[in-house]
């Protein structure tokens, strides 16, 4: 009986640590004036066809390497694609000079620490990483 209870605490608590793990958000720097974006404007500003938030502060998007899942969460959240569509429109947008992708960093810190440092800064993280470097301005709703 003992083994059967610790059994289903462990599977309850592995559900609700998932659950909350999984709670992405876009951030801004916390001095950019941004208080909150709708998601068209997010995938405007991610796919470089923003290159301006509306107070005319420059977007300076920021994403996570390949290999880090939340990247893949993030776009499948937000536009419903994986991952090699994503690096299939970069890559067509710098073969025709068009833009530049944006910088891929390899943990969540990194992007806070990039956002927090350029005034236009925007990147995406889990919630639970998010603190008063940055400003939250949209969440990612599954």
């Amino acid at each position: 009986m003992r083994r059967l209870f610790f059994r289903i605490a462990l599977i309850v608590l592995t559900g609700l640590a998932g659950v909350a793990h999984a709670e992405l958000v876009v951030v801004v720097n916390a001095r950019s004036g941004v208080a909150a974006m709708t998601r068209n404007e997010v995938i405007n500003v991610f796919f470089g066809r923003n290159r301006q938030f509306f107070n005319g502060i420059e977007a300076m998007p920021v994403d996570l390497d390949d290999a880090h899942p939340k990247r893949a969460q993030f776009y499948k959240m937000l536009v419903g694609k994986d991952l090699s569509e994503i690096n299939a429109y970069w890559s067509r947008q710098v073969f025709t000079g068009r833009m530049q992708a944006p910088p891929r960093l390899a943990s969540t810190e990194e992007v806070i620490k990039w956002v927090a440092a350029n005034p236009g800064g925007i990147g995406f993280v889990e919630l639970s990483r998010a603190d008063a470097r940055v400003r939250v301005v949209y969440e990612l709703k599954r």
